[in-house]
């Protein structure tokens, strides 16, 4: 061929042709791997690496050659290949033009850059959409959006490329002008008027033309600069607003690395550094958020500093530590020209003036959940809420969330962070008292951040409502040992005697929650004491620390020691008929009175107890609802299984209704629907609800979760029941789950070793059933007490036995 540059421009076109679904930044990261046969390896860029292909330009280093044709499979005829080259770089002549103009400097490639082929497709699909003008890539600062426009700048194959940061008005006039004088060849005109030209050539012209806008901080700042024509318009931006999101344009959201991609990224970054265990990049990745900004200013901190990856982790980990010294600018990004910190503060200064109070809004939001705040929480400052949406601080969608790297530098902007605090504890404790069961859940979720980051600021004056709100939570939730854990961490930082009252009963509820009911009693026994001293024997906190001893004396055995307390506890306290206390200690004398072998006036005064709460609160009221199960229970303890199943059905549906399917009373009430059923003789059916609450209780709450075991060992058991071969087997092998779930002598352990001596005597195995179950009464009498309903039921059971 007699032109040597184009000769040798073919082949390298030919070796890229093999991988046409590499990119080109992909391609030259590989040919920049390859060992040549020297042992060398060398640099290659993916902008020349296109200005070779396109014979734009020849390469001053054969092995350059060389290592991109080992990248793309190696060549037959290495000599042949470089005799090409030589005669390329021989000739004197000056490089054909390409037609192709290109104007601008993209940024150049991150030092360990990722490939992110599912946004990398969807942006080269829009700017294939015949339809379609603009595509506009939206994120918080420094997720990489510039990386990928960059990429696709390169990938494009447009006769016109033109790259322009969009920062300012200025920024883009400017780089509008430096197209246009490279495209005609002419400066006789000022800045603005090379704009203005070089934006008619784009609506007028049928050369295809990519036009990149990079960074628009400001969409109204760019009226009558937006590029129109046939051509396209690539934008990155953190902004969202409505004036971006047109008909004819597609918006791609670009948000943090996966997980792989971010310890990908550390493991490439960190390459360098052998002193880095690979074992620790995960955390270190997870601890970021995988935010790529960050990533990339905390690689370049331990490289420069010299620090190992858990020390720097115990930094993150270390909240009086500020953000600006966590990614400090001594260790820039790569070519990113911000940090962190400055990338918030000028997003925060931008939503300050679109809506006054956004700095105020953001620091209550940088002290809730990243992963969910419920927007009941924000009530008032929609304005503010939506501003920081548009510049991608958060996001917002029925609820807000926001990167909790985002939310630490936000809360290094506050002056003071009591503030805030505060007025987001008081937000939860409003709206914690009328939520459903997944807001309930979500403000638990915001109340633990909130203690986690400010915890302090909530002790002013005494503990913050809020904060007994979560032990509370827990046991409801039934997670005792969670509510013991939190109710102690707070009592070892209150002194207002209340304070001290309401978290010790936490403690002790969830002690005996937790299958240790004498030592509960022992603990309410002195709680009481304590609270009639300094609150005094009509204080509500006194009331309920009567109310818990008395539960406790009837789960030891002490059934009329509980039932006299308790009647007491009714009598004396000045308290309306629906008050949450009168109620659970009227549904608790009920039981006493059940247990003691009353059973008629049991079912008489629970008859009582949901008429009142009917009248009181209404027939459909969550406390109604759940009073219909001591109802339901004395039902059938009289004799009436099929008008016990008719109330637990009531109950059922009503719970449904009003707090869910997935909620605690609900599993409840449908669980003991399936007892009744079982007992009533529909044993089908019984197994049926056993088995839907316990697949309530699995999605709900874990497969492994106390409320979910004591479901399947039940649902086990009636199955032997049913004659079930494999139920025995089934609850052999739940029993060890459930031991290390509770503990070998909880209460429940000791009802499942019942269980299964009930299923061994029933498959003939009648000498092992007897010998279990003795040892299971023993064991029974010593925790609960010889008069405790389930110990006097497992006697009954083996008395039977013995006379058979």
């Amino acid at each position: 061929m007699s032109d040597p540059k184009a000769a040798l421009a073919q082949a390298l076109a030919r070796l890229r042709e093999r991988l046409p679904d590499v990119s080109d930044e992909a391609l030259a990261r590989r040919a920049s791997a390859v060992v040549l046969p020297s042992g060398r390896r060398v640099a290659v860029n993916a902008r020349r690496l296109g200005e070779w292909v396109g014979g734009q330009s020849v390469p001053r280093d054969f092995d350059v050659v060389l290592a991109v044709a080992m990248a793309t499979g190696g060549v037959p005829k290495l000599t042949e290949l470089r005799d090409l080259w030589r005669a390329a770089h021989r000739d004197r002549r000056a490089t054909p033009k390409s037609g192709r103009v290109v104007v601008g400097r993209p940024p150049s490639d991150a030092a360990a850059l990722r490939d992110r082929p599912d946004l990398a497709d969807a942006i080269d699909t829009a700017l294939r959409e015949p339809d379609l003008r603009q595509v506009l890539l939206t994120g918080p600062g420094g997720v990489g959006k510039s990386q990928l426009a960059t990429a696709a700048f390169h990938r494009a194959g447009a006769d016109v490329l033109v790259w322009v940061g969009a920062r300012t008005r200025q920024s883009v006039l400017t780089g509008y002008a430096r197209a246009w004088r490279a495209l005609a060849k002419a400066a006789d005109a000022d800045e603005e008027t090379q704009a203005d030209l070089f934006l008619a050539w784009l609506r007028s012209t049928t050369t295809s033309w990519l036009v990149v806008l990079d960074d628009v901080h400001d969409p109204t700042e760019l009226s009558g600069l937006w590029p129109a024509g046939d051509g396209r318009t690539l934008i990155t931006t953190q902004r969202r607003d409505a004036s971006l999101l047109r008909p004819d344009a597609r918006v791609v959201t670009v948000g943090m690395f996966t997980a792989a991609e971010a310890t990908g990224y550390l493991s490439a970054r960190l390459s360098v550094d052998p002193r880095h265990d690979p074992a620790d990049l995960a955390a270190l990745a997870d601890a970021l958020g995988r935010f790529p900004l960050a990533l990339s200013q905390a690689a370049a901190f331990l490289i420069d500093s010299g620090t190992d990856v858990p020390t720097y982790l115990d930094l993150l980990a270390d909240r009086r530590r500020r953000v600006a010294d966590l990614f400090p600018p001594t260790s820039p990004a790569d070519d990113h020209h911000d940090t962190v910190a400055g990338t918030v503060r000028l997003a925060v200064e931008r939503a300050g003036a679109l809506a006054a109070d956004a700095r105020d809004v953001l620091g209550l939001i940088s002290v809730l959940a990243p992963d969910g705040i419920p927007e009941s929480l924000l009530a008032g400052h929609l304005p503010a809420l939506r501003a920081l949406h548009r510049l991608n601080l958060v996001t917002h969608h029925g609820r807000v969330e926001a990167h909790a790297l985002v939310q630490r530098a936000a809360r290094d902007l506050l002056p003071d962070l009591a503030p805030p605090a505060v007025k987001a504890a008081d937000a939860i404790a409003r709206e914690w008292s009328t939520a459903d069961p997944d807001t309930a859940a979500a403000l638990y979720r915001n109340a633990e951040v909130l203690r986690t980051v400010a915890g302090e600021h909530l002790w002013t004056g005494g503990m913050h409502p809020v904060l007994r709100r979560l032990g509370q939570y827990l046991a409801e939730v039934g997670r005792p040992a969670a509510a013991r854990e939190v109710a102690a961490e707070l009592l070892a930082l209150a002194t207002d005697p209340r304070d001290v009252i309401a978290l010790r009963t936490q403690v002790a509820k969830a002690i005996g929650d937790l299958g240790d009911p004498r030592t509960a009693l022992t603990h309410f026994t002195e709680i009481r004491a304590t609270a009639e001293r300094t609150l005094g024997p009509a204080d509500e906190d006194t009331l309920w620390a009567r109310f818990h001893q008395a539960t406790y004396r009837l789960e030891t055995g002490l059934i009329e020691q509980a039932l006299a307390e308790l009647t007491s506890l009714i009598d004396s306290c000045d308290l309306p008929a629906a008050h949450p206390l009168r109620v659970v200690a009227e549904d608790d004398r009920v039981l006493c009175l059940g247990l003691s072998g009353d059973l008629t006036a049991a079912r008489a005064a629970a008859e009582d107890l949901v008429g009142t709460l009917s009248r009181e609160l209404g027939p459909r009221h969550k406390q109604t609802l759940r009073a219909l199960l001591g109802l339901g229970r004395w039902i059938g303890e009289t004799g009436d299984a099929p008008t016990a199943v008719a109330t637990f059905q009531q109950a059922v549906d009503g719970l449904e209704a009003v707090a869910g399917r997935g909620h605690h009373d609900t599993f409840i009430a449908r669980h003991n629907l399936a007892y009744w059923r079982a007992e009533a003789g529909d044993l089908p059916r019984a197994i049926t609800e056993f088995a839907t609450a316990t697949a309530d209780a699995e999605r709900a709450l874990g497969e492994t979760h106390p409320t979910t075991l004591t479901y399947r060992s039940n649902l086990v058991f009636w199955q032997g029941m049913a004659g079930d071969p494999e139920a025995l087997h089934d609850l052999t092998a739940l029993r060890h789950e459930v031991e290390r779930t509770f503990g070998p002598h909880h209460p429940r352990a000791l009802r499942t070793r019942q269980q299964r001596a009930h299923l061994l005597h029933r498959a003939g195995h009648t000498d092992e059933a007897v010998e279990e179950l003795r040892a299971v009464l023993a064991e029974m009498s010593a925790v609960q007490g010889a008069n405790h309903p389930r110990t006097r039921e497992a006697a009954d059971l083996l008395a039977g036995w013995e006379t058979t």
